[in-house]
């Protein structure tokens, strides 16, 4: 919030359980669970990192960082990363801290798989990166037309989404974009999630609208047969001995 507070809300009744008063100068503005749920991490526009329990109970402050925290996530192990300013920083138990400069401006998404391990960030400079959990740049992306806004790994690692200006792309864990969709008159694409089985993407847009796109053109091969997604109710099956193609309709989303 930005009286520096954050809320635990019940899922069940949707009524505010607890409120907790995490910071006195500024706003918080990231909070991320750990992978369990167990623990709850925030950044403040005074750039402090702490750790909660889940019933809102301070656990510790992780960090104190000269610029404002705009993002945060969980790794495996409890690893903690967040952003200040041009930085990156990894947090982990009994080991020692990994900070790098990871943009020329500020950093203003990112998002770290478990399964594949690999951390995606974005930020004012227009261009998204792919690092792996030491800080080694894998990829950089050529500067967009707008900010980097949000980002978010598909739970299985193997595509990303960019959300950016009245924009929503889709990339290979490698970085290379697979689709792209232009939005109208959404404005900036603020936050993204995926679906559990990674076949949805929605976002929240700064115009008060929610995006939400269907990932098409997903492909599986099995000895001759390649089938492909056309769409969330058809899939096209192709014969490479026999060289027939044929599409197949299905009354259910297909998941």
């Amino acid at each position: 919030c930005s009286d520096g507070a954050f809320c635990l809300i019940s899922c069940s009744t949707g009524r505010e359980e607890k409120r907790v008063q995490a910071y006195t100068a500024g706003a918080a503005i990231a909070l991320a669970w750990n992978l369990e749920g167990t623990a709850l991490a925030t950044g403040g526009e005074d750039g402090v990192v702490k750790v909660w329990s889940r019933v809102g109970m301070l656990r510790s402050t992780v960090a104190t960082m000269p610029h404002p925290v705009y993002c945060i996530c969980w790794g495996r192990n409890d690893a903690l990363l967040f952003s200040s300013g041009k930085l990156l920083t990894i947090e982990q138990k009994q080991q020692k801290q990994i900070q790098w400069k990871a943009h020329d401006s500020t950093i203003l998404a990112v998002d770290w798989n478990p399964v594949n391990h690999l951390i995606v960030s974005g930020g004012e400079d227009c261009k998204y990166r792919v690092w792996d959990a030491f800080g080694r740049q894998l990829f950089v992306s050529a500067p967009l037309e707008h900010v980097t806004t949000a980002l978010a790994w598909a739970p299985n690692g193997a595509t990303f989404a960019v959300g950016s200006f009245n924009a929503l792309k889709v990339c290979d864990r490698t970085g290379w974009t697979v689709c792209r969709e232009d939005l109208q008159d959404t404005g900036s694409v603020l936050k993204l999630a995926w679906s559990a089985d990674g076949t949805l993407v929605a976002g929240a847009c700064a115009g008060g609208a929610v995006a939400i796109a269907e990932v098409a053109n997903q492909a599986i091969e099995w000895k001759h047969i390649r089938v492909t997604i056309l769409d969330s109710k058809q899939v096209e099956v192709h014969d490479c001995l026999e060289d027939t193609t044929d599409v197949l309709p299905f009354r259910d989303r297909i998941v």
